[in-house]
């Protein structure tokens, strides 16, 4: 049995994993968990009847000796901004395989860049195996296939429901003053919280606002043909205005404080969601496609909570990666698995909407 290790299996996120792929009802994996704090890690691992290892990605070598007969790397510690280069550059150099849990854009397109490298080397490199971008490429690659004449993408997203430190953080980490789109084939930035679009996620129309989103750089891969993708979230009214309001105040000031700020405020948010709120949570997405005619297509998908469901999607995805079923190189987990694979790994459903309107 081909063997995989879960790094940042003492997060919430990597917990969660780590509980589900020791169940033999979802396909039991040969699992090693791992961790930079030794306590940590074997305070998870012990109850679960895994074996663990602790290593720090700071000390190259160390990483290596940590990857000593593991064939796939799940890597679920962030900030990935910081943690996929030492981590991927230890699979690149012992043959093994990368799959990770992160969303930021610049991360993923950073990844994308070593493809050469991994297809030289002979492993899958699939980063984003969670909810984002999982999910919103598999929604997209989906609606291009059912309209494959379309020109042109927006998704919006309904809001979020529950969140935990870990994403507060995250988010700090990520404000910025620009949004990032794909416009006429490559990478643009709008200022932030200045692209609006009304989507209707079941309940009448709702404004929302592009948000940074790692589909715009996966899309570029996965959908060539597509030269426009830009992204929106549902937010607030005042949130909205508080997301506008920041992206000018850093343009004046710079991102730091601003990143600062986020950061003082994810250190005193609750680790954990609600577990009854988080159960109930869902997202639901809704892929508008333009024809060359500006009529604009829908086809919505539903899915559970980010957590509930970037569990289900990266425990599928390391089991296909362990099966050889993932493709040499980088790619996302809708290029290597199919645009039905979030609804495979039970964490979506998709319900059509095929609704034609002029733009």
């Amino acid at each position: 049995m081909s063997r995989a290790l879960l790094y940042g299996a003492t997060g919430y996120t990597g917990r969660a994993i780590a509980a589900a792929l020791a169940n033999e009802r979802g396909g039991k994996v040969d699992l090693v968990l791992a961790g930079r704090n030794e306590q940590a890690v074997r305070a998870v691992a012990e109850p679960l009847g895994l074996p663990w290892r602790a290593f720090a990605l700071g000390d190259p070598q160390a990483v290596r000796a940590g990857l000593a007969g593991i064939d796939a790397v799940l890597h679920a510690a962030g900030p990935f901004a910081a943690t996929a280069k030492p981590m991927l550059e230890a699979c690149l150099i012992s043959g093994t395989h990368y799959l990770d849990l992160g969303g930021e854009w610049r991360v993923i397109q950073a990844l994308f860049a070593r493809d050469a490298e991994a297809r030289a080397a002979g492993i899958a490199v699939l980063p984003g195996a969670a909810l984002t971008p999982a999910a919103t490429d598999c929604l997209l690659l989906a609606a291009t296939e059912r309209w494959p004449d379309t020109r042109a993408l927006r998704l919006g997203i309904s809001a979020a429901q529950v969140v935990s430190r870990g994403s507060v953080a995250t988010m700090a980490g990520l404000a910025d003053p620009g949004t990032v789109i794909r416009r006429k084939g490559a990478l643009a930035t709008v200022p932030a919280g200045s692209l609006t679009a009304m989507f209707d996620f079941g309940g009448g129309p709702q404004e929302t606002v592009a948000t940074d989103w790692a589909s715009v750089v996966t899309g570029g891969a996965l959908l060539p043909e597509v030269k426009d993708i830009a992204i929106y979230s549902a937010m607030h009214w005042s949130m909205r205005a508080g997301y506008r309001a920041s992206g000018i105040g850093m343009a004046m000031t710079g991102a730091a404080p601003w990143r600062m700020a986020g950061s003082a405020m994810a250190r005193i948010w609750p680790e954990r969601p609600d577990e009854t709120r988080r159960e109930a949570a869902r997202f639901t997405m809704v892929a508008e496609a333009d024809d060359p005619w500006r009529r604009v297509r829908r086809l919505r998908m539903q899915t559970l909570d980010g957590y509930g469901a970037s569990v289900r999607i990266a425990c599928e995805a390391l089991r296909r990666v362990l099966a050889g079923g993932a493709p040499a190189g980088v790619s996302s987990l809708a290029a290597a698995f199919g645009s039905g694979f979030a609804v495979e790994a039970d964490a979506a459903r998709f319900l059509a909407d095929d609704r034609s309107t002029a733009a």
